[in-house]
């Protein structure tokens, strides 16, 4: 594939027409398409084009555009809070939780016993 290191140009996926046999090829299928109750409409008139690349060259494609793709994980992003850019995932699912979400910082200690917990 046209990959270059360091984020060059990488060509489209569907213009790679390597040899015949390589890469997926569609089973035939199982039922007319007639017996599958769907409409007329929505059937495909052609055969999908897929590109006949390996499995290999498919990961490196699809790797290659995810470090394309900005995110908070891989890069600095200076329009947040620390805590957006630092906290992992799992700390703001935890934290967006009913009953601890809407704790008010003066409550009194022993109904927190359940929340400290999570923080140690």
């Amino acid at each position: 594939m046209g990959c270059k290191q360091g984020g060059g140009s990488m060509s489209h996926l569907f213009d790679h027409h390597g040899a015949p046999g390589k890469g997926y090829s569609q089973p035939a299928p199982v039922l007319p398409a007639s017996e599958l109750s769907i409409p007329d409409s929505l059937l495909r008139k052609q055969a999908p084009r897929w590109p006949r690349i390996s499995e290999p060259e498919m990961v490196r494609h699809y790797t290659w555009l995810s470090k394309r793709n900005f995110g908070i994980d891989t890069g600095f992003y200076p329009l947040g809070s620390c805590t957006m850019k630092h906290n992992p995932r799992i700390n703001e699912v935890i934290a967006q939780l009913p009953g601890i979400a809407d704790v008010h910082p003066h409550q009194p200690e022993h109904h927190l016993q359940g929340l400290l917990s999570i923080y140690h």
